[in-house]
């Protein structure tokens, strides 16, 4: 085969894409890392996430009280994006001048009195009247004003906050990415995913699919003293 004489560039011709769904961004940030590819990810800037979705590693969920605590965590995570896109929402309106007439007008509307719109500004309290009403008469506005609130909200969202992500590879170096992640020291998420996309390949071209997989499958461990001294059963190049 190709491989077994060197003539890699050849295997750039042939290209996969893959549609990833389910994963965490503790995953993509590991996967964007194998530079020779396109990405196409789930943008956290403009989407809001009303009730965004996570991956447990299995490790926490084989313990019961760390993955009750783990939940907790993630519904204190989006109970923060929440308040924080809520609360810059009202500071961008309140803060221009430009928009001062406009928050008059809705405080009447929703039958708030200044001082206690002030008292909240101050105690740093939710105000959903307010805002669904602006949200309602101002969609435009509030639009513009939410997208810029969201890309600030999404800080505080952990690495395990799932995304979608469609990657396109051509085959040497998706040969590369499969060294390396369908090695057994890759963490346990990318190393599924990595065994997942060369059962994926094998559907498509199983000749292809036998150049894919852990480099101990192909020749010695590049590892050195961080072998796992596990390796996998060896295929022909």
């Amino acid at each position: 085969m190709i491989t077994s004489i060197g003539h890699g560039s050849v295997l750039e011709h042939t290209s996969f894409t893959f549609a990833i769904e389910g994963v965490s961004r503790s995953l993509t940030h590991q996967l964007v890392r194998h530079r020779i590819a396109s990405y196409s990810q789930q943008s956290q800037r403009y989407v809001k996430e009303t009730q965004f979705e996570y991956v447990i590693p299995q490790d926490i969920k084989n313990h019961p009280i760390l993955e009750q605590s783990y939940k907790n965590h993630m519904e204190d995570s989006q109970r923060l994006y929440d308040d924080i896109v809520d609360k810059l929402i009202y500071d961008y309106v309140y803060n221009k001048d430009q928009y001062g007439e406009l928050v008059d007008i809705q405080l009447k509307k929703c039958n708030i009195d200044k001082d206690e719109f002030e008292a909240w500004k101050n105690e740093n309290k939710s105000c959903e009247k307010f805002v669904e009403s602006l949200r309602t008469s101002y969609k435009k506005l509030c639009s513009t004003l939410e997208k810029k609130a969201i890309e600030n909200a999404r800080y505080v969202f952990p690495n395990a906050c799932e995304t979608k992500i469609i990657c396109t590879m051509n085959l040497r170096s998706l040969i590369n990415f499969c060294h390396h992640r369908c090695c057994r020291r890759a963490q346990e998420e990318i190393n599924e995913l990595a065994w997942t996309m060369v059962d994926e390949v094998e559907k498509a071209s199983p000749l292809l699919a036998k150049t894919l997989g852990a480099s101990c499958q192909f020749g010695p461990c590049p590892e050195g003293a961080m072998c796992c001294m596990m390796p996998y059963e060896k295929k022909n190049k």
